[in-house]
């Protein structure tokens, strides 16, 4: 089985999808008091973070993420996958051209394309549309029960190649290839087989050049 690993954030997608559906959020005029009591939190969090007073990028990163989850449970079932659907469709203009039409010579050449992402199942099961023929993220639920921040498990560095083993445990993996811009993205792509740093961050373009992966800016 081939298999071609694509990012979210900032890799198929060219923006930081938090702050985007905290917008998209707002602009709906959904539940403000939910709205400014949760972004308010993580604007705590970031400027803590700025001062060098709390947390690493990495770990506001993921706490950032986990905080988007109490904002998304405050609507309905229906109301929630609207808003996803919305999601996504506020996204077509962010994603990158190139990667989609790479997406389609992978799934030409035979490759099982996912979308792999800390983020969560719900903001990415709508890029199925995309072509990808599974998405892999953070659970938002367990035995149908929504979870709450202090309950998820975000996926992120090393918890991303351990959920690729987990869903591919049965499979002989022949080949794999995985697209990335993050350094938190470096045990991906130290796991394909080809790796391709896709505008990398600055930290990622060093480790790529040392470890001759192929950068794409």
């Amino acid at each position: 089985m081939k298999l071609a690993i694509y990012d979210f954030d900032g890799t198929y997608v060219n923006v930081q999808t938090v702050p985007h559906l905290f917008k998209l959020f707002k602009e709906k005029k959904y539940n403000q008091i939910a709205y400014k009591k949760h972004w308010g939190t993580i604007t705590r969090w970031y400027i803590l973070h700025k001062l060098k007073l709390r947390w690493d990028k990495e770990t506001f990163r993921k706490n950032a993420m986990a905080k988007t989850i109490d904002l998304l449970h405050v609507l309905d079932d229906q109301t929630l996958n609207e808003f996803m659907q919305s999601f996504y469709d506020s996204l077509q203009s962010a994603i990158q051209p190139d990667l989609k039409v790479q997406l389609k010579k992978d799934k030409d050449a035979g490759y099982y394309c996912i979308l792999l992402s800390g983020s969560f199942d719900i903001m990415l099961q709508p890029f199925l549309n995309e072509g990808f023929d599974e998405v892999i993220g953070t659970n938002s639920k367990h035995h149908q029960k929504r979870l709450t921040s202090k309950e998820v498990d975000i996926i992120i560095n090393e918890k991303k190649v351990d959920a690729i083993k987990h869903r591919f445990i049965n499979d002989r993996l022949t080949h794999v290839k995985a697209y990335a811009d993050s350094y938190y993205d470096l045990s991906v792509l130290d796991f394909a087989d080809e790796a391709i740093c896709y505008h990398p961050d600055q930290a990622l373009e060093k480790a790529c050049q040392l470890r001759g992966y192929q950068i794409i800016k």
